[in-house]
């Protein structure tokens, strides 16, 4: 009985967390705070919410309480790829490129080409980021019309 609960509670969890951080909290939070302040939030919590978008779909899977689909595994798959591109490609080059643009903007360098070019690049790898964010968020949620069927399954007809 512990597999299915940790399963249910993994996928419950992350779908959810990701969904509100995502969707609610985050552009809140952008709407509220000073751009660097912003960012510093942002570069606390991102470690962890990308670390778990890749490992919670992996519990998910290692804890199904049935034979998963290829659907299923596809799903979970596309999650796991989606936290990790962000994870260790577009979390560390993101940072890089905030810093630099955060240091010029510091010497009073906003209207450098330099600066012009780290704030291009910056926004072309957040976009992408939000891409990876979304693949994630829309894995989870197609997974989650996999397990609503197999809960289904055990419903008193």
């Amino acid at each position: 009985m512990l597999l299915p609960t940790v399963h249910l509670f993994s996928w419950a969890f992350i779908w959810g967390g990701s969904g509100y951080y995502s969707y609610v909290a985050s552009p809140i939070a952008f709407k509220t705070l000073p751009r660097k302040e912003f960012g510093a939030l942002q570069n606390k919590v991102f470690p962890h919410f990308f670390l778990a978008q890749t490992l919670a779909p992996v519990v998910v899977g290692l804890t199904a309480p049935y034979t998963l689909s290829t659907g299923a595994i596809i799903a979970l798959a596309s999650a796991v790829v989606g936290g990790a591109a962000n994870k260790w490609w577009l979390l560390p080059l993101t940072k890089g490129l905030k810093e630099k643009r955060n240091q010029l903007e510091a010497e009073g360098q906003q209207d450098s080409e330099e600066f012009k070019q780290a704030t291009q690049q910056f926004g072309k790898f957040h976009g992408v980021s939000l891409g990876f964010n979304l693949l994630n968020f829309l894995a989870l949620t197609s997974y989650g019309f996999i397990l609503v069927r197999g809960l289904v399954r055990y419903a008193p007809k």
